[in-house]
């Protein structure tokens, strides 16, 4: 049986495919993108987080740390080690203030199937179902292969949530058993894709092309990163995609806020766009207005 290595799973999700939905978070991603929101999942290894806040400096997660990863001083900064981490969880157990949380826990497709089965009721009430997110969920294909096909073997509707950069034959195959992916379109120009993602997007527009032209349905969700992706062109290029693909049901743009500076700093890790700020509620309706104007179809304010 397959082991998926998850860092999140959130019940009652809204905003991950229609009605209410169970959301599974897989780690590891192909991409690394300056804006990541989701900065632990990255890494398909699991990562210590530290939420100073909550710390009360007992010393308890030092005493059972054999990798010397915490030190707490006299003055009770607590002090972490990131680097020599290697994700036992033993500290995680042994803190009282909730101060330590371990990014990273296997599970097999049918103990996340336990918890997907909870909420059947509200998935038929409301047309929901499973999603699964990432990272780049197809970075554990044979394990997400496995519990899709579970899924869909006892009648749940299934969202995948791609970045679109896989082999297109593994698209082909798991197509069959998703209802919709969610797919983000990130940047047009494929330099730029390289220099804010670390690939070019060659292969995400032919798996998009693909799978629009197989008969797949597609919910294109783009990401705006003002001073990155706030543009009149990409816009254009947004537009031009919803008109090209009448399988694309809607259009999502999915503004920047800027949550994952916290938790970036949790794992030990520095954020690329520390001075951007959350787009706010005015900038956001001009970004709407001016991709209508431009002629997007199925556009979904959110």
């Amino acid at each position: 049986m397959s082991k998926l290595t998850i860092f999140d799973l959130q019940r009652f999700a809204l905003h991950d495919g229609p009605g209410i939905r169970t959301t599974v978070f897989l780690k590891g991603c192909p991409l690394d993108c300056i804006w990541c929101h989701n900065p632990e999942s990255k890494s398909m290894a699991p990562q210590l987080g530290f939420l100073a806040k909550n710390c009360t400096g007992c010393r308890r997660c030092a005493a059972v740390c054999k990798e010397k990863v915490h030190f707490i001083g006299n003055t009770r900064e607590h002090k972490v080690a990131f680097e020599k981490c290697r994700g036992c969880g033993a500290c995680v157990k042994a803190c009282p203030g909730h101060a330590l949380k371990l990014y990273g826990e296997e599970k097999a497709p049918e103990e996340i199937l336990e918890i997907v089965r909870k909420d059947r009721d509200f998935y038929e009430r409301s047309g929901g179902g499973l999603t699964v997110s990432g990272g780049e969920p197809m970075m554990q294909f044979e394990g997400l292969k496995e519990l899709l096909n579970k899924a869909k073997k006892e009648g749940f509707h299934v969202c995948l949530d791609t970045c679109g950069q896989a082999a297109e034959k593994q698209y082909r195959e798991i197509s069959e058993v998703v209802d919709i992916f969610l797919f983000d379109y990130k940047l047009t120009d494929p330099e730029a894709h390289r220099r804010y993602t670390g690939v070019g997007n060659e292969r995400i527009l032919e798996n998009l092309q693909m799978l629009c032209e197989t008969g797949q349905d597609v919910y294109l969700r783009c990401p705006i990163i003002p001073g990155i992706i706030d543009n009149e062109e990409h816009y254009r290029a947004i537009a031009e995609f919803s008109r090209k693909y009448q399988k694309i049901r809607k259009v999502n743009l999915m503004m920047y806020h800027d949550m994952a500076k916290g938790k970036a700093q949790q794992i030990g890790k520095n954020y690329g766009l520390k001075e951007v700020r959350t787009i706010e509620e005015a900038r956001k309706k001009e970004i709407y207005q001016k991709v209508a104007e431009l002629g997007c179809r199925n556009l979904e304010e959110s």
